[in-house]
């Protein structure tokens, strides 16, 4: 993951509090070491209008403002619109995956995954959003 900032703030946004610290514990594992965690696209809202978010990880179905809401938000905001963005969900349907890609996410992971895939997902991430490299 050479074209990867390790100092990045990686926000993880996903109301399951047991699989909120499995990718916790998956990013980790990849190398990243700041770490902010929200239960629901609000609160990963108002962590991202108070701290500098490098890459976000969010489930598409939680409780105060889902996922897609939460994309929306962010890409229409000028001062994280570049934020790499992925979706970690259960929902598999081409349908939602069509509405996520129009929402502005830069990968989409279905559950169940494996760290290969993540690792790939960020990659591509950081590389779509940062083509010359960090």
């Amino acid at each position: 993951m050479s074209n990867v900032d390790k100092n990045t703030i990686v926000l993880v946004a996903e109301d399951d509090p047991n699989l909120r610290r499995i990718l916790v514990t998956i990013v980790k594992k990849i190398g990243f070491t700041n770490i902010r965690e929200a239960e629901n696209g609000q609160k990963a809202w108002m962590t991202m209008n108070n701290t500098a978010v490098g890459l976000v990880l969010t489930d598409l179905n939680m409780p105060a403002m889902d996922g897609l809401q939460f994309t929306r938000m962010v890409r229409a905001n000028q001062k994280y619109n570049h934020v790499p963005i992925l979706v970690i969900t259960a929902a598999d349907t081409k349908e939602m995956i069509v509405k996520a890609g129009k929402a502005g996410v830069d990968g989409y992971i279905i559950k169940p995954f494996d760290l290969k895939q993540i690792i790939k997902k960020i990659q591509d991430a950081f590389a779509r959003r940062n083509p010359g490299g960090a």
